[in-house]
């Protein structure tokens, strides 16, 4: 049998024991880590504020070490975001470090920086890359350029074996673009995954400029289900647009932050849910110097649920574990990937 497949097979088996731990016993492992690496950016996106988040960073030995203890806790998917990722001048050591001790680690990406950082990306399990629209649209919202580095990027990592997805964020300037964004994932072979901006900036407490109208963005919602029923290459679950589909009005959801995922922030600290916590989190102890992982795990409890979830991967984990059939069937599909 090949060594991925034996692998893949293990991690599945070990994610299975710990989902018996946390769902029979009532204890809390942080299969999925979510780390914002770096707040810094080479872009600025229109509905993003990483840009003017706090830049404090754990330097190399103190990522290193904080993957050594989540790694300790039960963590084996991490993936690496920002800010932009690449821009650390260790992220090469990071994920090197990452694989070595057997996790399973994502890069989340604009696509600018990876032909310059190809030794990086061989390293990832997955490749996520903003794409926001056709060419016109996604400058617009990341800058002149940015969407020809994005399909080259994904033309790099196809290319060089490593699976690679697309993450569309909506906002009113591409609802009326998901047929034609499709259109051109489709002809890449590349999955995407949608989700709404908020009405705040992420990373940050200021509007979003460029947030959705209600009315407009539940109609793109529902031509995604559409679209996703007909095969076009939506990643979301049918029942993970329908959830998304409320927003921005409260529908609870599963929520597994701070029982089975939990977030890193650039400086070490340890959140339930980046969204959640962010703002309250800064605003008391903004550049403090904060205990080890492991200590600030111990002291975290499970989240009691968001009144809604927009962040579509998590919303994915959530009908998985709510036991809908159509998002166990399409995890297995990325599981075996």
């Amino acid at each position: 049998m090949p060594v991925k497949i034996l692998q893949t097979l293990r991690r599945a088996a070990y994610a299975a024991v710990a989902l018996g731990r946390i769902f029979m016993l009532g204890k809390r492992v942080p299969l999925f880590v979510a780390w914002n690496v770096t707040f810094h950016c080479n872009l600025r996106c229109r509905y993003c504020g990483a840009c003017d988040a706090p830049k404090e960073e754990l330097d190399t030995a103190g990522v290193l070490r904080s993957l050594d203890e989540l790694w300790a806790l039960g963590a084996r998917w991490v993936t690496f975001g920002g800010g932009e990722p690449l821009l650390r001048r260790d992220m090469g050591e990071i994920m090197a470090h990452a694989r070595r001790r057997g996790f399973e680690p994502f890069i989340s990406t604009n696509g600018w920086l990876v032909p310059r950082h190809m030794d990086v990306v061989r390293l990832a399990s997955h490749v996520n890359l903003s794409l926001d629209g056709p060419r016109a649209i996604h400058d617009e919202v990341r800058g002149a350029g940015a969407f020809d580095h994005t399909l080259e990027a994904a033309r790099l990592c196809r290319e060089a074996g490593v699976p690679v997805s697309f993450l569309c964020t909506l906002s009113n300037l591409n609802l009326h673009s998901v047929d034609e964004l499709l259109t051109l994932a489709g002809s890449l072979e590349v999955p995407v995954m949608f989700q709404p901006g908020t009405a705040w900036l992420d990373s940050s407490a200021a509007p979003n400029p460029i947030a959705a109208e209600r009315d407009a963005y539940r109609s793109a919602m529902n031509r995604l289900i559409e679209l996703k029923r007909q095969g076009q290459p939506v990643a979301n679950s049918v029942p993970g647009l329908r959830h998304l589909a409320n927003w921005p009005d409260n529908r609870r959801v599963w929520c597994g932050a701070g029982r089975i995922m939990v977030e890193v922030e650039p400086d070490g600290r340890l959140l339930a849910c980046h969204q959640f916590e962010f703002a309250r989190t800064v605003a008391e102890d903004g550049g403090a110097t904060h205990p080890s992982i492991t200590e600030q795990f111990a002291k975290m409890t499970a989240l009691p649920g968001c009144p809604q979830c927009w962040c579509a991967p998590i919303v994915e984990l959530a009908t998985i574990f709510s036991l809908q059939p159509s998002a166990i069937y399409g995890a297995l599909l990325r599981f075996f990937e």
